[in-house]
């Protein structure tokens, strides 16, 4: 069973058969199909912000199913990812806010990212030590491969604030990295 139809069985779908448009753009099987498209992006965002599986699993969650409550709000089906990714950053910032776990640290970062198999669990957990800001922009530019221009519109941020926050992520993460090579 997929996540799409996991989360939505709680949701009354049952009127709608399954090439019904639940609004003009959108029907059930396309909403079910994008939210399985999306199902990976949605994860790793989460996990970047709330880190533990529970609270991710709840903000996906919650996030499919205010995507589907709000469905008519879509303007354009092209813009259906950066809406869901906004949906799914505004409910783990509420998550955060609700257990008051932001703890973040003044002066974790990232470094310049690269894709070697064997080095992407240790790069995550350098990641994982950022600032949530910085977590955030930088999972959403290199894993995601959001433009900056969308990244601007989901975090509802300029565009130079981010290329800022990348800048500095990446200025951090070198030091840190530099740092555990170093055995200091």
């Amino acid at each position: 069973m997929s996540i799409g139809t996991k989360v939505l069985r709680f949701y009354n779908l049952s009127k709608y058969r399954a090439d019904e448009s639940i609004n003009e753009k959108i029907n059930k099987t396309e909403f079910i199909e994008l939210i399985e498209a999306n199902k990976l992006p949605l994860y790793r965002l989460a996990k970047g912000i709330v880190k533990n599986e529970h609270d991710i699993q709840d903000a996906v969650n919650e996030s499919i199913l205010k995507a589907f409550e709000n469905l008519g709000k879509l303007k354009n089906r092209e813009c259906f990812k950066p809406w869901l990714m906004r949906i799914l950053v505004n409910e783990c910032y509420a998550l955060l806010k609700r257990q008051k776990k932001v703890k973040l640290e003044e002066n974790m970062t990232i470094y310049d990212l690269y894709y070697e198999e064997n080095n992407q669990h240790e790069l995550m957990d350098e990641i994982d030590k950022l600032e949530l800001e910085f977590r955030t922009v930088l999972i959403l530019f290199y894993y995601e491969d959001m433009s900056i221009k969308s990244i601007s519109e989901v975090l509802n941020i300029s565009q130079g604030t981010i290329k800022s926050r990348l800048s500095r992520a990446k200025a951090k993460l070198k030091v840190i990295l530099d740092e555990s090579e170093g055995g200091v």
